[in-house]
């Protein structure tokens, strides 16, 4: 018989009743099929599985096929398990050591990049399953030779993820409770980084990730209510109308159903209903300020010079101030430098400034830049300008 033959007949078999067994390391249990019903919570039991024969123990009772809607079992129960059982049963627990021992010791001869998990045997010890985890494939023929030679039996090497790990050793989780893969989890879900953006949560890799390295399975428990929680709603950051102004959506709390928009005048707390129904998407607009002085004015320097001096022997005193004059102070003149100004007025209040003559310093510079130019003749006070500046020199 052919094994899509046998494969047909194995479908076509029709159990009464079915049992729920457990195996030792294995946190998903598995359906068997059985004739009778004479199968009780906490029975250990022998059932033919892909491996081979292996022993596990009941988790509830024998149920009918026809009353619970669960996948027909393909593999039945052989029998209860007997004294003799249990004997092979704990003396195969010790010969896994053994076997683990083995394999360890021969990938450590080998050099193989490999990290062994468990070693575990069949209730017959016809076949022993290693399983190991490693970050890249790893040839293992000279290792399959060494443990056939060794342990005189069907050899399986089985390479598992970290995931795989985890639910195979368990652990403690951040909640303070046991991990879900090996609690009660019988396969895993995909999980995105999507699932922990549509519950607003911190984008922080050692919060989001479990004891695996990958992110959690708990992130895919509520990610549905999320979803329809947060459907129509506008995205984080993103400008709005509400009543009239423009804001920014800066915080949304599913849990308290509120909403925060903000703008640089003022922040408003509304309902998601509300920023559901009664606000208007604006993509594009700049919010500006309702007082024009507050808006991004440029600073303007301004300076003061006093000019009700009675000595003009003293020297200016020039203050930088960037508050207005009081009235109780002397009269006081303010210039502001601003392009918008003219060139013109800006020298004609310049030359109306005084400054104390320099008759040396002036004689200095006529002598080294006009050493061949005769000096002119005397006549009386000569002002020259040059570029809105003035000088005087008093010829004696």
């Amino acid at each position: 018989m052919s094994e899509m033959e046998e494969k047909v007949t194995e479908e076509q078999v029709h159990y009464p009743y079915a049992v729920v067994i457990r195996f030792r390391g294995e946190g998903k249990p598995y359906s068997f099929g059985a004739y009778d019903d004479d199968y009780h919570k906490g029975d250990w039991v022998v059932v033919e599985t892909q491996q081979g024969q292996e022993m596990g123990e009941v988790q509830s009772d024998a149920m009918k096929t026809e009353l619970v809607c669960v996948h027909m079992p393909n593999k039945p129960v052989l029998r209860k398990a007997t004294r003799r059982d249990m004997d092979d049963y704990h003396s195969n627990m010790v010969a896994e050591k053994r076997a683990f021992a083995i394999c360890n010791d021969n990938i450590r001869e080998l050099g193989l990049d490999m990290r062994l998990l468990s070693a575990s045997y069949t209730l017959d010890r016809s076949k022993v399953l290693f399983v190991y985890v490693a970050d890249q494939r790893v040839d293992f023929r000279e290792l399959l030779k060494r443990l056939g030679s060794s342990l005189h039996c069907r050899i399986e090497l089985r390479q598992i993820g970290e995931r795989d790990k985890a639910k195979m050793f368990g652990g403690i989780g951040t909640c303070g409770m046991e991990c879900c893969c090996s609690r009660f989890k019988s396969h895993f879900d995909v999980i995105s980084i999507n699932m922990a953006k549509n519950q607003l949560l911190a984008l922080n890799t050692e919060k989001l990730s479990g004891m695996c390295g990958k992110l959690k399975c708990c992130l895919k428990y509520e990610d549905d209510q999320y979803k329809e929680a947060i459907e129509g709603l506008p995205k984080m950051n993103s400008q709005v109308e509400y009543e009239g102004e423009i804001y920014r959506v800066t915080s949304i709390n599913i849990m308290s159903s509120e909403a925060k928009l903000q703008n640089p005048d003022s922040v408003v707390f509304i309902s998601l209903d509300d920023l559901k129904n009664k606000t208007i998407s604006r993509k594009g607009v700049t919010m500006k300020p309702k007082n024009p002085e507050e808006g991004g004015r440029k600073h303007i320097k301004k300076t003061t010079v006093l000019t009700n001096r009675e000595d003009p022997k003293k020297a200016n005193h020039v203050s930088y101030d960037l508050e207005a004059p009081s009235p109780a102070e002397p009269k006081k003149e303010v210039r502001t430098f601003s392009s918008r100004k003219p060139k013109g007025e800006q020298m004609d209040k310049k030359q109306n400034s005084e400054r104390k003559p320099n008759p040396s310093k002036d004689r200095s510079r006529n002598t080294g830049n006009n050493r061949r130019r005769p000096e002119p003749k005397p006549t009386g006070n000569v002002t020259v300008r040059t570029f809105g500046k003035k000088k005087k020199e008093e010829t004696k």
